[in-house]
């Protein structure tokens, strides 16, 4: 059975350790003492089970610049990566990496020329399923009707899920463990599978590979960056830890699958709530799990699992800085990024149909919270966000507003569409220049002051919005002498109140 460049490998099986390991590693390995998890929540350290990397864009020139550490020094971790779009989280490129205990992996997501999709290219010697990873991201699942349907893959998200510790002492561990900076046998770069990483390419591989329960120990870093004009933005992924009662950090379940164009089996209800998926209009093969709702508590149902993290990411509101004077070329652009959106809500683009998971008031992303707005591509959009704008002296109103401190005040405007929006501030248009050159799911805001901060108030009926992200602005400096200017980028993340 072989690996798909699209789909690398994974295979299910819930909250146990697979196989027995020997006694001697009982006492060496966290993974084997930690508690078992019975929830999740967002860890402002940054270091965890799983993270989310809110945005990369390879628009107009960008690049984005993607470095996992695992901070585990005992065991090595067998990670899932999986790329989504701005506009609908379709899937658009994934694969394992197998982290060795203190290793770094580091790549770039850069534009083709030719084909105009994103592409991923590394030289990093961390192995990984398929061997060869250097690749376009794929548009199957994109409307290929569409114009410019390459548009809508060169912005998203980036999922990073520990699916499964490998053990010291096991043969999959020696394999993806270098030596001296030596790995045993090269297994990356398209080089021929090792046989222990082969074996991980079935079902009954995979139970015989004596994996273990994961536990935490990822952090990430990314950077955008574009060369011409001289400026980049970095910051780091959201972390979300998989907790017991005492909020510790705890043991999720064992989630690798083989990454495979096989069919998935099972009932999808026990593995996902991917909407279009459970509907039939998405092939699910094994290579698309585990996805964020693929159970990773025990005794915790896929729905459940979204409504879980959905909680540890809520916010009721955000602020953050603007800054778009134009005597420095200001501009700003804020990234909005829900990444369990996608479990809740998705749309079926060439037919402009919505999907919901379940008819749940419970939903944050139901029936009445999302609508779908009319664009040259549809957009599921959010309800009943409500924004104050502010200027840096909270001084007099040029619109006659009552209080003195607010400026501007704008009714439910159409803030927030995809499950990834970037919204500008004073561009002009949602087609004009702006910081990040966002076009897949850019909304633009015109504000009355050119520099101040705002208040986005989220909907979801007092329960907050899950949501990631952060404010890039840029500016040019002409002062730095010799007739000499410099340009320069200013990542700010968004402040947060929580239920």
């Amino acid at each position: 059975m072989r690996a798909s460049p699209q789909h690398p490998n994974t295979i299910f099986q819930p909250g146990r350790l697979i196989t027995g390991l020997l006694c001697t590693l009982a006492l060496a390995s966290p993974s084997l003492a930690a508690p078992t998890a019975t929830t999740f929540k967002e860890n402002p350290d940054g270091v965890g089970h799983i993270l989310v990397v809110p945005y990369y864009t390879v628009q107009a020139g960008n690049a984005t610049l993607l470095n996992i550490v695992n901070t585990d020094v005992v065991n090595g971790k067998a990670v899932k990566l999986r790329f989504r779009s701005a506009n609908n989280a379709d899937s658009l490129y994934d694969f394992t990496l197998f982290l060795a205990p203190g290793d770094v992996w580091a790549a770039e997501v850069s534009q083709n020329p030719v084909t105009g999709m994103p592409r991923l290219g590394t030289t990093d010697s961390s192995c990984t399923l398929p061997t060869q990873i250097n690749a376009d991201f794929s548009a199957e699942r994109l409307d290929r009707n569409a114009a410019n349907f390459a548009n809508d893959a060169r912005e998203g998200y980036v999922e990073i899920i520990t699916m499964a510790n490998l053990m010291p002492g096991t043969g999959i561990f020696t394999a993806t463990t270098p030596v001296k900076n030596v790995l045993p046998q090269a297994c990356s770069q398209g080089t021929a599978i090792p046989p222990a990483l082969e074996r991980l390419l079935t079902p009954s591989g995979i139970t015989a590979s004596q994996l273990a329960e994961p536990t935490t120990g990822l952090f990430a870093n990314w950077s955008i960056f574009n060369v011409a004009n001289a400026t980049s933005w970095s910051g780091a992924a959201t972390a979300l830890q998989a907790v017991n009662a005492a909020s510790a950090p705890a043991t999720g379940a064992m989630v690798l699958q083989p990454q495979t164009r096989e069919p998935v089996t099972r009932p999808l209800t026990e593995l996902t709530t991917d909407p279009l998926m459970r509907a039939g209009l998405v092939q699910a093969v094994l290579a698309d799990l585990p996805d964020l709702s693929t159970p990773y508590v025990q005794g915790m149902a896929p729905m459940a699992q979204v409504s879980a993290l959905g909680a540890a990411l809520a916010k009721t509101s955000v602020s953050n800085e603007y800054f778009t004077d134009d005597s420095v070329q200001a501009q700003t652009d804020w990234v909005f990024s829900m990444p369990t959106r996608r479990y809740e809500v998705a749309m079926d683009v060439p037919r402009r149909q919505v999907y919901f998971a379940a008819n749940d008031a419970n939903q944050y992303f139901g029936p009445g919270g999302v609508e779908l707005r009319s664009h040259a591509v549809p957009r599921i959009c959010m309800r009943n966000f409500g924004i104050e704008v502010r200027n840096r002296t909270a001084g007099l109103d040029p619109r006659g507003i009552d209080d003195d401190f607010v400026l501007s005040s704008y009714g439910n405007p159409e803030l927030v569409c995809g499950a990834v929006s970037v919204l500008s501030l004073n561009a002009g248009d949602d087609l004009a220049p702006s910081a990040l050159s966002a076009s897949a799911v850019r909304l633009n805001l015109e504000v009355t002051d050119a520099d101040g901060w705002i208040l986005l108030h989220t909907n979801s009926y007092n329960r907050g919005t899950p949501l990631v992200g952060y404010a890039a602005s840029k500016a040019v400096s002409t002062n730095i002498g010799n007739g000499m200017a410099g340009s320069f980028g200013l990542a700010w993340p968004h402040r947060h109140s929580r239920p």
